[in-house]
């Protein structure tokens, strides 16, 4: 196993910007016979995973145990930075959403053994991170195949929060929507608009903490998606917006993506 920096220059973002990524680089474990046998690692499963507000592409391997989960499940792991975008593209061109759903898949295939195929490549997040993979997942759903989103935002049109409050997250709201009420969030980055015009909706996993302060917009996706007879795989227990619960949750989505 190999655990990657990697920089480049984004033709979407305008910069260089970095990436984590987790490579399998053989089958063969240090507990194994020495005469065991390695295999050639190519076409890896692929899993995209972003992180929440505030957070980096050091954030899942510094607080999680996604390493070892990687090595266990065989699977290659790709982190970029998403800054506090929501992974969407923004007026001033910082295009975070053909980032994620184009520009990064190209070049890590370019790079690293991975499989192409749409079955193979799967999306997710957590917080912010996790309507990104919601958002990009069903976006792009012609490149992933599967979409697992922890303590999300679900941002819709009809979100009744007020933008109209001063703090970081609701200003780069307005900036993106233009206005103070979600009644103008761009079609493509309503979620719920998203899934009634998808022909090709990736599987979905949600998760969310009953004590975490966005367990009701899950809850309320959650039944919307049931209204809709949309199949998907939704699960709350005790736990907090935290790294506790998300380390627990990310083994068992990896459980569900392989």
């Amino acid at each position: 196993m190999a655990v990657v920096t990697v920089s480049f220059q984004s033709r979407e973002l305008m910069r260089s910007v970095q990436h984590k990524a987790i490579i399998p680089t053989s089958t063969k474990s240090l507990y194994d016979p020495d005469d065991a046998p390695e295999v050639e690692m190519k076409d890896l499963r692929t899993l995209y995973l972003l992180h929440g507000w505030d957070g980096s592409h050091e954030d899942w391997i510094n607080n999680t145990r996604i390493i070892e989960l990687a090595t266990k499940y065989g699977i290659a792991v790709i982190m970029p930075s998403g800054e506090n975008s929501f992974y969407v593209d923004h007026p001033n061109g910082n295009n975070y959403g053909k980032f994620i759903g184009e520009e990064l898949i190209d070049e890590t295939r370019k790079l690293f053994p991975l499989s192409k195929k749409r079955d193979d490549t799967w999306i997710a997040g957590l917080s912010m991170g996790g309507y990104g993979a919601l958002r990009n997942g069903i976006y792009y759903s012609d490149k992933y195949s599967k979409i697992a989103a922890f303590s999300s935002r679900i941002r819709t049109s009809q979100d009744k929060e007020d933008l109209s409050k001063v703090n970081p997250i609701t200003q780069r709201t307005k900036a993106i929507i233009k206005g103070d009420s979600y009644k103008a969030l761009p079609e493509d980055m309503d979620i719920k608009k998203l899934v009634n015009a998808s022909d090709h909706l990736p599987e979905l996993y949600i998760v969310c903490g009953t004590e975490d302060f966005l367990i009701n917009e899950n809850r309320k996706f959650h039944k919307w998606l049931d209204s809709k007879q949309i199949e998907h795989h939704y699960e709350e227990e005790s736990g907090k917006h935290d790294w506790d619960y998300w380390n627990i949750y990310i083994e068992r989505a990896l459980e569900w993506l392989t």
